[in-house]
């Protein structure tokens, strides 16, 4: 109101100022002003919205403290004040804080039919008769202005319902679960000790592979090209058995709880070594092979064999990928997203732009993830509200942050995540 007065009160000096393109500066600035403070009403409605969050977690503790007093429930219900409820106070205060944001509406849709007169009439016809006509200035706005400030008005109580549904059922929220492929969906260890027998001749019973990788462990006295020659077989992974119940009880996490399902994989096979060599051959008749059995339509099969001929390039779709989405589709597992991990999938703090699941996980928030290594359960831990680790002989360590349980099975899983949510 203060520019709006100076303004006026250069409009005496006529000969030096144009009127009607002074006027058009003025609406400018009224529709600066108007979008600024309905970006201000939203920021103050967020803060608001934090000041409920806190008294919502106070609430929690109070809860807490009130549960486990040892007074008779008479006794505390006649000394209780505050609320001990973690859902209260709601976040849409229909009678408290609702009309702060009326008043903001209003105050800037009057920023916004000034301006819708001033882009509608000139000012010199505003002002003809010396001064400002309330009547003539509503007869100048089009039905198309009045439409705009309507929207803009009502757009005002709309944002701040939106803030208050999205704070109360998806902000700090997150409907999503991760799952490891190897050792968590694939059954590897009895398939590695078979595949290892087939092509080393070397028996090795599954309880005694107790760290990975297995060329670590000397007692075992595998080496490590033995073990990356079990890798470097593409049949080892397009006849990868499947974890029992997993596709079962995936279908049913993602059907009945509308989870969404995100499955990680690494997979740095085949070496380099191979892929240099004429054993690359191998895995491109493997991946070929998959295609051709597979249930997917003849333009996408097509178009995968031409991404799997520039396999070497940065965007090339590598055969292990192909096989890999082949074998998830074969075992009936359903799935939103498929990450194949770039970079290092230890590395949970990255400098360089890793795109592995400790990044995803912080990026799509993931509430729930299933691993089976305890050193990438122990870093999910702290980015993961929940963290199970399915049990296997290679991660028999007890150092594990509270919020990682140990199960047994994918009913396991599903049971737990039942009373979780």
């Amino acid at each position: 109101m203060t520019l709006f007065s100076a303004l006026l009160g250069l409009l005496q000096k006529e000969n030096i100022i144009n009127i009607d393109f002074l006027g058009i500066s003025l609406g400018f600035i009224f529709i600066c002003i108007a979008i600024v403070g309905f970006l201000v009403m939203i920021y103050i409605a967020n803060l608001r919205m934090d000041a409920i969050l806190y008294a919502r977690t106070v609430n929690g503790i109070r809860k807490y403290f009130f549960d486990n007093a040892k007074n008779r429930l008479e006794t505390k219900l006649r000394i209780r004040v505050l609320p001990q409820t973690p859902s209260l106070p709601g976040y849409f205060e229909a009678a408290f804080f609702l009309p702060v944001i009326i008043s903001f509406a209003i105050l800037n849709s009057l920023c916004c039919f000034l301006s819708s007169v001033l882009f509608s009439k000139p000012l010199t016809f505003i002002l003809k008769n010396g001064g400002f006509n309330v009547l003539e200035m509503v007869k100048s706005i089009p039905c198309w202005g009045w439409i705009i400030i309507l929207l803009f008005f009502a757009s005002h109580v709309f944002s701040y319902w939106w803030l208050a549904r999205y704070r109360e059922h998806s902000y700090l929220k997150s409907f999503a679960i991760g799952v490891d492929i190897d050792g968590v969906l694939g059954d590897h260890v009895q398939h590695f000790c078979n595949f290892l027998y087939n092509s080393c001749g070397k028996k090795l019973a599954p309880k005694q592979i107790t760290s990975i990788p297995v060329h670590e462990n000397r007692k075992l006295n595998v080496s490590k090209d033995e073990e990356e020659k079990v890798f470097n077989d593409p049949q080892y992974w397009v006849t990868m058995p499947c974890m029992k119940d997993a596709a079962k009880t995936i279908k049913k996490l993602r059907n009945l709880f509308k989870l969404k399902i995100y499955l990680f994989t690494h997979r740095p096979w085949p070496s380099d070594s191979v892929r240099a060599s004429d054993e690359f051959k191998k895995w491109e008749k493997a991946a070929a092979g998959v295609l051709t059995h597979s249930s997917l339509c003849r333009i996408q099969t097509f178009v995968t064999k031409i991404r799997m001929k520039i396999s070497n390039r940065r965007f090339g779709l590598r055969p292990i990928d192909i096989i890999t989405t082949y074998w998830l589709n074969s075992n009936k597992i359903q799935y939103d997203k498929l990450i194949i991990e770039k970079g290092s999938e230890e590395v949970s703090e990255p400098r360089g732009e890793f795109k592995n699941r400790f990044y995803i996980s912080r990026k799509k928030r993931l509430r729930f993830f299933v691993e089976d290594d305890y050193r990438n359960a122990t870093k999910l831990a702290y980015i993961c509200d929940v963290v199970f680790l399915i049990n296997q002989p290679y991660n028999r360590s007890k150092n594990l942050p509270s919020n990682v349980i140990r199960v047994n099975s994918w009913n396991d899983i599903y049971q737990r995540i039942r009373e979780l949510l």
